[in-house]
């Protein structure tokens, strides 16, 4: 292990050094506020005479005063680069309004960003194409594919923006105080030096994610208890599958690699139970095999990842409905659990996309302050691919629990229903009752609103208008309120402009607007539940359009609904 000091000059002046993130780091994660505090860090520099220090960097080396892999500073040095790709830009823009001033841009470019065919920071390798074409070749456009694509795209604009406010006297002196700035370097050989630095890196408290921390533990575990002569192949088993896992992380949309980590340890730890990497050291510390133990869980870790990637290119109906709704934390450690039993069986997946819409929709119907983490908890446990076991311990539970069980899910459907799961209900209700083998799902429509047929009472205070049932005085009676006007039965999906046009009209031009609607069929049967003798839109009309569809929701969301053969 060698130690030196040097400027960051110094770092970068070498026609053919470079340096390599290996893909087994995280890929650029620094944001905003991390940018504004590298730069008031240097602003705030230049007004004194102190030298600016910028930390250690691990580096593994490669090839000696050629070729290094960033074991930590990867996101310093990466905004570094960047920013310097933003000062250049904004010094040729003060050439070209017809500024001079003594230094070479071109050699600046040289030393820090390519010399010849040397690219002087090379990226994971999955963001590339990005870092090259819009910082080394300093192109306007790429084709975002990544979040961390767009952060060094929005990393380059917010320097040259910030720099553009400064004065040219200003960022020269930035510049000079950049690259006087000292840096310690840290080089070792081999992936059993490097192990003995990740603890290091553990204990620095720079915006580390768990996966991070939790990498940098189990590789330096695998240091200490490998034999001898097994300690570069364990640990470089290790390092290629984290390396897989950090490939799988760059193509998530959905979760987070610290979500992912938590919903696999919820699956196979300690349940719901578990909290932090804490509770992994324990469970670790207990176990008799202890290099074969980590081999296993980083194998399983790297499934769960695998499998976290295909929940989100599947194109199951059940797990659209499921995104549809929200997919609470507790539903992803058993459908990690089923990916690994069922793999690629598509039959059975959906039966589990099945019963968790079903879970999910009457969990965010139903508003309670009970714990449903603890009732899920033995369940989840116990899961181990018996569909129809899961059916039943999930049926069994919420009905002995009450509240998310059958007769509760009933009485919740007949009362007030004015939430956010009723859009949802009502695009389900409306696939339902449209023409055999047309279905259009969970729809769309302009400014999407729910109406409620009968009107509220006009905040103006004009009186309600003829075809509802009113009493003498024009308002609805204390029932009317309590029990009808939020009901299911009285409430509908409509367009936001449709919704503006009729507002507290007569019940018959309402009607009339409602049978022009070309898409919702649910409008068009409004006129099926009118008595055709008083032509009022009242309790009676209400009751029986609520019964349909609350006689359509207990059918669709009954476990016994779903297939698990």
């Amino acid at each position: 292990m060698q130690f030196s000091q040097k400027t960051i000059l110094g770092l970068f002046d070498s026609s053919q050094k470079f340096f390599v993130i290996p893909v087994y780091q995280r890929a650029y994660a620094w944001e905003k506020r991390e940018w504004q505090t590298f730069l008031n860090d240097i602003k705030e520099q230049i007004k004194g005479d102190n030298n600016y220090y910028y930390g250690n960097l691990l580096l593994e080396t490669i090839k000696k005063d050629i070729q290094y892999e960033i074991i930590d500073g990867q996101q310093r040095l990466t905004t570094l680069t960047i920013f310097i790709r933003a000062i250049i830009n904004v010094l040729n823009e003060r050439i070209k309004c017809g500024e001079k001033f003594d230094i070479s841009l071109t050699d600046k470019e040289n030393i820090y960003l390519k010399n010849g065919g040397t690219i002087k920071l090379r990226p994971v390798e999955y963001d590339q194409p990005c870092f090259d074409a819009l910082i080394i070749d300093n192109l306007q456009t790429f084709s975002i594919h990544s979040p961390s694509q767009e952060r060094i795209r929005d990393a380059k604009k917010f320097f040259v923006e910030e720099l553009r406010k400064e004065s040219t006297v200003e960022i020269l002196k930035i510049l000079d105080k950049l690259e006087s700035t000292d840096v310690t370097c840290i080089e070792h050989k081999g992936k059993k030096d490097s192990a003995l630095m990740f603890e290091l890196q553990n204990n620095r408290g720079k915006d580390l994610t768990n996966m991070e921390k939790l990498k940098s533990y189990l590789m330096y575990q695998m240091y200490v208890y490998s034999k001898q002569e097994e300690i570069e192949t364990n640990i470089e088993n290790v390092s290629n599958i984290f390396k897989s896992i950090y490939l799988i992380i760059n193509d998530l949309k959905r979760l987070t690699e610290d979500s992912v980590l938590i919903y696999h340890c919820n699956a196979y730890i300690n349940g719901f139970y578990y909290r932090t990497i804490e509770d992994i050291k324990n469970i670790f510390k207990k176990s008799t095999d202890k290099v074969e133990w980590i081999k296993q869980f980083v194998t399983e870790l790297h499934t769960s990842f695998s499998n976290i990637k295909k929940l989100e290119f599947s194109k199951d109906k059940y797990l659209k409905d499921l995104y549809q709704l929200g997919v609470p934390s507790f539903a992803y450690p058993f459908l990690i659990k089923g990916f690994k039993f069922f793999g690629d069986d598509d039959n059975k997946l959906n039966s589990l996309f099945h019963l968790f819409e079903i879970v999910v929709f009457r969990y965010s119907l139903i508003s309670s302050r009970a714990d449903i983490i603890s009732r899920l908890n033995e369940i989840l446990n116990v899961f181990n691919g018996d569909l129809l076991l899961l059916k039943k311990h999930l049926k069994d539970n919420f009905n002995n629990n009450y509240y998310w069980g059958d007769a509760r899910f009933r009485d919740y459907l007949y009362g007030n229903m004015y939430n956010n799961e009723v859009n949802y209900l009502l695009w389900k209700y409306e696939d339902s009752i449209q023409m055999k083998g047309y279905s259009i799902g969970c729809g769309s429509i302009d400014k999407e609103q729910i109406e409620h047929i009968a009107p509220q009472t006009p905040t103006d205070g004009t009186p309600l208008e003829i075809g509802y049932e009113v009493t003498m005085d024009g308002v609805y009676d204390a029932e009317f309120n309590n029990d009808y006007l939020n009901c299911l039965g009285n409430l509908m999906l409509i367009s936001g402009s449709h919704n503006a046009s009729i507002g507290n009209r007569p019940f018959n031009e309402k009607l009339e607007t409602y049978n022009l609607n070309p898409l919702l069929k649910q409008q068009a049967e409004i006129k099926s539940f009118v008595n055709k003798e008083t032509f009022l839109w009242d309790k009676q009309a209400i009751d029986k359009r609520q019964n349909k569809i609350i006689e359509f929701s207990v059918k669709k969301w009954d476990f016994d609904s779903v297939q698990t053969v």
